[in-house]
């Protein structure tokens, strides 16, 4: 599903604040494949996921979707195929907009627009049930504004808009990282129930070790601009927190000093 070769992305490139946030990155994903990503702090995990997204051009490198070359596409020509949700609930949503206007947004991502109504009885229908599905009562607010709603909803929202056009990936940028733990507990156990049944290449950051070792059949380790682990399901199964550092460590030879992450289990 997703093929990256010598991917380079280097930004304030020939000057004293030179990084390299990418640095000869290949990756092969496979279709459904459900992929943790963690590492400290400019390790480049969101590059990567912006790379995917378009939001940020490769310097060198190709990047592919599906076995179409998509390299040199912008963000928009990517987004019918590509939902991503960021950490911070404000930005994945339209806070002044209704919630079944936001889900009209969602649903006509990728398709011709013309002068017709973007809500109608139909799709009210569609929207209330897959609302139901997250169980949060949001089906019966479909007229309230985004902009009233807490957190967690808005995340649980963002969720279904970024899967209700059945996109090819989905891009998880540390999305309960904003959360309390109870509600971000609620908020991956929906993402978890989302990806299976739609059967979604999924890509997810993560802060948190316990979540890069609980969920997902592959987990990626990144260090300085490179994938310094790459763990397939059978050993991600049997792997603890300790054994995780232990790795990074004798891979990187450094010592991982992340707080956020080392607390985060």
């Amino acid at each position: 599903m997703i093929k990256l070769k010598g991917v380079y992305k280097v930004y304030f490139p020939q000057t004293p604040n030179q990084v390299i946030a990418l640095n000869n990155i290949n990756i092969n994903v496979r279709e459904g494949d459900f992929v943790t990503i963690i590492g400290s702090n400019g390790a480049g995990k969101s590059t990567l996921l912006k790379i995917l997204a378009g939001i940020d051009k490769v310097d060198m490198g190709q990047v592919e979707l599906a076995g179409e070359d998509i390299t040199n596409y912008p963000e928009y020509a990517r987004a019918k195929d590509i939902g991503r949700i960021d950490q911070n609930p404000l930005v994945s949503t339209a806070a002044q907009m209704t919630i079944e206007e936001n889900l009209a947004m969602a649903y006509m991502r990728g398709k011709k627009r013309g002068l017709h109504k973007g809500i109608t009885k139909k799709r009210q229908e569609l929207f209330r049930d897959v609302l139901k599905s997250i169980n949060m009562g949001l089906e019966k607010r479909l007229q309230v504004p985004v902009n009233t709603l807490s957190g967690g909803q808005r995340q649980a929202l963002a969720l279904i808009m970024a899967t209700l056009a059945e996109p090819k990936l989905l891009l998880l940028d540390e999305h309960t990282a904003a959360l309390d733990p109870k509600v971000a507990k609620e908020i991956m156990d929906i993402t978890c129930k989302i990806v299976e049944t739609k059967k979604l290449t999924t890509l997810m950051i993560t802060h948190n070790m316990e979540q890069a070792i609980k969920f997902g059949n592959r987990l990626m380790m990144m260090h300085r601009g490179k994938i310094i682990l790459d763990i397939d399901e059978v050993e991600k199964a049997r792997l603890t927190i300790p054994q995780l550092i232990e790795k990074f460590t004798a891979v990187s030879g450094d010592v991982f000093a992340d707080d956020r992450v080392l607390l985060a289990n």
